[in-house]
C-alpha cells in the first residue's frame, strides 16, 4: 500500500484528526480532542503529522512538548489508523517520521502511554521500535468508552530513547523476531485461549522473567467481561511489582498462541 504521511499545516488537516479519533477508537464526543488542540500543538513546538492514502486521511500523530527543569522531550499523546489501514504499515512509518522530526527539533526522547492489556500496540511500541517501560499508571484517564470502554484505564508509560543503540538499530530496519519466553515466568495461569486465567505471582528474581497476557482482551471482554476486569488487576500488581524491582518491560514475547511480556532487569 502506498501512502504519504505530512505535518498538519490546514485547518482541513486539523479537522481530519477528530474524525479519526471516532473511527480508530469508537470515541464519544467528549472524548474527542477537537482540531483546535492539533492546532495550538503545532503553534507551541508540537507535532500532529498525517497519513495520507489517495488523499484521505488515513492516521495521524499527535505530540505536545514537554519539560522538566531543563529536560526536553516530546510527549506523543495520539497515535490513530482508521481500522481498514491498520497493519498496512502506516503506524510504524507514523513513529519513525515522528523520530526523524523530534531529532530534527533537537528532542532527545519521545514518551507516551499505551494500555498493556493491547498486544498489538506492545509489540510495536517495544518490540519493533525499541522503546521500553518502566513506569505504570493505575486508572490514569478514567472512565473511556469505544475501544477502551469495561476496565480501568491503566496505563504503561513508555520511554522511546531515540539515539539508543537499539532504537537506531530497528530504524535501519533490523527488527529481531519476537522472542521466544527463556526465563522465570512472573505468573502462573490456567486454561487456555478465551478462558485462560491468571492463578499466582511470583517474586521476580532472574535477569530476565515472563509476564503472560491474553492474546486478545477485546475478545475476552465479549466473552467474559469480569474475567478481563481480573485480568488488568492482575498485571496491574505484577508489573509494579516488577518495575518496584528494578525491570523495565522490552518486548513481547511468543510461544504458540500465547503472549508474554518480557522484563529485563537492568545493571545497578
Amino acid at each position: 500500500m502506498q501512502f504519504t504521511i505530512r505535518e498538519a499545516k490546514t485547518l482541513e488537516d486539523a479537522l481530519a484528526t477528530e474524525e479519526l479519533q471516532v473511527a480508530a477508537w469508537g470515541f464519544s464526543d467528549r472524548e474527542v480532542v477537537p482540531h483546535s488542540s492539533m492546532i495550538v500543538a503545532g503553534h507551541t513546538g508540537g507535532l500532529v503529522a498525517l497519513a495520507y492514502v489517495d488523499g484521505r486521511p488515513a492516521g495521524f500523530v499527535y505530540g505536545l512538548a514537554a519539560c522538566e527543569g531543563d529536560r526536553r522531550w516530546l510527549h506523543s499523546h495520539m497515535l490513530a489508523v482508521r481500522p481498514e489501514f491498520q497493519g498496512s504499515g502506516i503506524a510504524p512509518a507514523l513513529k519513525w517520521f515522528q523520530r526523524d522530526w523530534s531529532l530534527q527539533k533537537g528532542f532527545p526522547l519521545v514518551t507516551w502511554t499505551f494500555d498493556p492489556l493491547l498486544t498489538k500496540n506492545a509489540r510495536l511500541n517495544l518490540g519493533k521500535l525499541g522503546a521500553y517501560a518502566d513506569t505504570y499508571y493505575e486508572d490514569f484517564y478514567g472512565v473511556r468508552s469505544g475501544l477502551y470502554a469495561g476496565l480501568p484505564a491503566d496505563r504503561l508509560y513508555v520511554k522511546w530513547e531515540l539515539e539508543d543503540p537499539r532504537v537506531k538499530e530497528r530504524a535501519r530496519g533490523v527488527v529481531p523476531p519476537p522472542p521466544e519466553p527463556e526465563g522465570e515466568p512472573l505468573n502462573a495461569t490456567r486454561g487456555e485461549g478465551l478462558d485462560l486465567r491468571p492463578e499466582a505471582l511470583f517474586e521476580p528474581e532472574a535477569k530476565k522473567v515472563y509476564l503472560e497476557v491474553p492474546f486478545d482482551i477485546e475478545a475476552v471482554k465479549k466473552h467474559d467481561l469480569e474475567l478481563a476486569k481480573a485480568w488488568r488487576l492482575h498485571t496491574r500488581e505484577a508489573f509494579k511489582k516488577a518495575f518496584a524491582r528494578g525491570y523495565r518491560a522490552v518486548d513481547l514475547a511468543r510461544k504458540g498462541p500465547r503472549v508474554f511480556y518480557q522484563l529485563q532487569r537492568q545493571q545497578a
